[in-house]
């Protein structure tokens, strides 16, 4: 197992520096191969989703602004596909401390995340910063530990043992804890007892259950239960998200967008009016993150099973 993880981070780190131009060459020999093999399988339930997003987009049900509606609807699925293989780059590029990466990052409304931390600090809560699968969404993880010296990040298991040792060093902060998703009991104990941030995305998941809701009119599901269960138990929920804007200074965005306080949907919504189906901050979220993927098709994970049914 030793040998396959020096293996595997002396690749990772060899391909991390390789140029550009490298990688130009790369995407426009292997993405027809892509596409040809998975025509029936990533690439196909691309272009299906995009199709049938397309068509709600050019209804007035759709809650987002014209602007949006347009974005969703000259999207194509190679622009997805080249936006996950240019923003993984970034991604992993980012957690090796590329100072190429890491002065393209900015943060806005931070006074979001920071007002949440000082709310919950009121009462020795933690909170929630979740996300989703957009942009140099590996970033992410990473950006919650300038606000906390104690980050509790929840992955899912990729490749083999060595592969996922080789993604932990990666990810690696002196701030920042990983857990398996078995380990929940063991993240919720460590999270409420160093009042720190649980840091996870919601849009994807592995042998778990989720929420069902409807994106763009199709029936999806959305990986809540666990931010669900520590907004019950006290902890308010930051939602935040990231994208990459690629004129013309390829700024990457980490923008917080929203902050529930904890017990949301029992002190903060009022019951009688709630007829939706779904807890009200499920239902808040799932639209908000429908704006989010409206605003940047390109750079979105349409092609994951999970994603619709």
């Amino acid at each position: 197992m030793r040998v396959k993880f020096i293996a595997y981070n002396t690749l990772v780190n060899i391909l991390l520096r390789m140029p550009d131009i490298f990688y130009s060459a790369l995407f426009a020999v292997a993405f027809p191969i892509y596409k040809a093999l998975h025509t029936k399988r990533a690439y196909g339930r691309t272009v299906k989703h995009i199709a049938n997003a397309k068509k709600y987009a050019t209804v007035d049900c759709f809650a987002s602004a014209s602007e949006a509606r347009n974005d969703v609807g000259a999207v194509t699925a190679k622009d997805v596909f080249k936006g996950i293989f240019w923003n993984a780059l970034d991604s992993y590029r980012g957690l090796a401390r590329f100072k190429s990466v890491e002065n393209r990052i900015v943060y806005e409304n931070e006074e979001i995340i920071r007002e949440a931390i000082a709310e919950c600090a009121k009462n020795g809560k933690p909170i929630a910063g979740i996300s989703i699968h957009q942009g140099a969404f590996e970033l992410l993880h990473r950006a919650l530990c300038r606000y906390s010296e104690h980050v509790h990040l929840i992955t899912d298991s990729v490749g083999n043992e060595a592969f996922r040792d080789v993604l932990k060093k990666l990810r690696s902060d002196p701030h920042l804890t990983e857990y398996h998703p078995e380990e929940t009991g063991k993240l919720l104990r460590d999270l409420f007892h160093t009042k720190g941030i649980l840091a996870m995305v919601f849009d994807q998941g592995k042998n778990t259950k989720g929420n069902s809701v409807e994106l763009f009119g199709q029936k999806s599901t959305l990986y809540l239960r666990l931010p669900q269960k520590v907004n019950e138990m006290g902890a308010g929920i930051v939602l935040f998200r990231t994208w990459t804007e690629y004129e013309p200074q390829k700024r990457i965005v980490i923008r917080f967008e929203k902050y529930y306080p904890p017990r949301f949907d029992k002190t903060h919504v009022d019951h009688k009016l709630q007829k939706d189906e779904h807890s009200a901050i499920v239902s808040s979220i799932a639209k908000e993150i429908e704006s989010w993927i409206s605003e940047h098709p390109e750079q979105w994970s349409w092609n994951y099973h999970g994603n619709f049914s």
